[in-house]
């Protein structure tokens, strides 16, 4: 059986139902929390196997943060410095994703390229109830 990646945000919280942090834990008490969290029952998946491995730059992009913590793609006022990747601050965006270090990219390129170019649009993604509840219709 293959398992999921899991990944926790807050590793040196006390879990809520294993009472020491996820850095602490071992893949046992690792996968109790998550079924505790799921409701699960422990028995029905007792064969299976929790290994634990630390990542600990892979969600980085997804800690909290203030919209001032990550440079724009190219500083005010830069006229040879820019950034590119999922650590600058695309407004509108989503971090990690393929299409976000490539619209970084070509926001650089084509502004110190002097390139006349559109940069391809952000998709908004709206989470109203409205279209929630059309696209359950819509399948």
């Amino acid at each position: 059986m293959r398992s999921p990646l899991m990944q926790m945000l807050f590793p040196d919280r006390v879990g809520n139902f294993v009472s020491k942090p996820m850095s602490d834990c071992n893949g046992e008490e690792i996968f109790q929390e998550l079924c505790g969290h799921l409701r699960f029952d422990l028995d029905t998946v007792e064969s299976a196997n929790c290994i634990p491995c630390r990542m600990p730059y892979i969600t980085s992009m997804f800690m909290p943060r203030l919209r001032t913590d990550r440079p724009l793609p190219i500083p005010r006022s830069s006229k040879n410095l820019a950034f590119i990747s999922q650590f600058v601050e695309i407004p509108d965006d989503v971090v990690f994703t393929v299409e976000y270090s490539v619209r970084a990219a070509q926001m650089v390129v084509y502004e110190f390229l002097s390139i006349d170019r559109q940069i391809p649009s952000i998709s908004p993604y709206d989470k109203s109830l409205l279209v929630v509840c059309q696209e359950i219709i819509d399948e």
